[in-house]
C-alpha cells in the first residue's frame, strides 16, 4: 500500500487534516483502490507521523464516506454498494431538480456562474485529463445546485461532494480509454446548460434527471462487476 510521492514533506508536526488531504488525493487518483486496506501501522511509517494522527485522518475520511471501517477488517477505501450509488444519486437528483424548478426566475449573474463552470468543464474534457474532468464535472453540478440560492443547501451539497467526487473518479477511470463517453457526457452537460440559459424549468428538470440516471446506471454496472473478494484480502 505505498503512497507515492510527497511523503517526505511530512513530519511529526503534520496535522491529521494534512494527512487526510494526501490520502484523499491518492484515493481519488486511483493509487489506493476501492476495498484496499488502510493499516494504521503502515501508514504511520510511510508518513512518519503517529498512529493517533493516522487514526484521526482516517476518521476525517470516514466522515466524508470515502473510507469505511469494516468489522474484523479494519479501515478500507470504500467499496460502493449498489444502494450507496442509488442513495448518492437520489440526493443529487433531488437537489438538481429543485434548481431546475427555479430556472424561469434565474438572474443573469447566476447563469453567468453556470456558464463559467460549463466552459471550464469543456476545457477539461478537451485536455483528456481524468482528474481535471472529474473536478470540473463536480464544480458544474455544484454550480447547478448553487442556483437554488441557499447557503444551507450549498453546505449540504459540500458535505456529499467528496463522496460524489470519488464516485465520478471511479466512473472516469473506468471509461478513460473511451473517446465516446467523455464526449457524450459533455453533450449532456451542454444540453443542461442551454436549458438553464433558456430558463426552461421543464427541460432543465428532464435533462438533469436523465444525465443523473445515465451516470447512476453506469456506476451500478461498475459496482456490480467489482471483485467483492477485495474485502477478504
Amino acid at each position: 500500500m505505498p503512497v507515492v510521492g510527497r511523503v517526505s514533506a511530512l513530519n511529526r508536526g503534520t496535522t491529521a487534516e494534512e494527512v487526510a488531504a494526501l490520502l484523499r488525493e491518492t484515493i481519488m487518483d486511483g493509487r489506493l483502490k476501492p476495498g484496499e486496506q488502510l493499516r494504521e501501522e503502515g501508514l504511520s511509517a510511510q508518513f512518519d507521523v503517529s498512529r493517533r494522527t493516522i487514526r484521526d485522518a482516517l476518521g476525517i475520511l470516514a466522515r466524508e464516506r470515502i473510507v469505511r471501517h469494516y468489522r474484523h477488517k479494519g479501515s478500507r477505501v470504500v467499496l460502493f454498494t449498489e444502494e450507496d450509488i442509488h442513495d448518492l444519486y437520489r440526493v443529487r437528483k433531488t437537489l438538481e431538480g429543485s434548481a431546475a424548478a427555479r430556472a424561469a426566475t434565474l438572474t443573469d449573474a447566476q447563469l453567468q456562474r453556470l456558464t463559467e463552470a460549463f466552459e471550464q468543464l469543456a476545457e477539461a474534457t478537451s485536455s483528456g485529463r481524468a482528474q481535471a474532468i472529474v473536478q470540473r464535472d463536480l464544480e458544474f453540478h455544484q454550480a447547478v445546485v448553487g442556483l437554488i440560492g441557499s447557503t444551507r443547501v450549498d453546505d449540504f451539497f459540500a458535505d456529499v461532494a467528496v463522496e460524489m467526487r470519488f464516485a465520478l473518479s471511479i466512473l472516469e477511470t473506468t471509461y478513460q480509454e473511451s473517446t465516446h463517453r467523455p464526449a457524450e457526457a459533455l453533450d449532456e452537460h451542454r444540453a443542461i446548460w442551454k436549458a438553464f440559459l433558456d430558463r426552461d424549468p421543464t427541460e432543465a428538470g428532464r435533462l438533469v434527471e436523465a444525465h443523473a440516471d445515465s451516470n447512476e446506471r453506469l456506476l451500478v454496472d461498475v459496482v456490480a462487476s467489482t471483485d467483492i473478494t477485495a474485502l477478504a484480502r
